[in-house]
């Protein structure tokens, strides 16, 4: 019987510093006030 091995963070999840996530995340939270909407805004903000 094969092990079941845990999930692994994966290489993605260590792409980006601490630092540029939550700068990411400040600016969809600042860009969804500024345009009232949420539609197409985190993909404006990762591209």
């Amino acid at each position: 019987m094969l092990k079941k091995q845990p999930p692994s963070a994966g290489p993605t999840s260590r792409r980006y510093s601490a630092e540029q996530k939550a700068g990411a995340a400040r600016m969809v939270r600042t860009l969804r006030t500024e345009l009232g909407t949420e539609h197409g805004v985190i993909q404006g903000v990762a591209s």
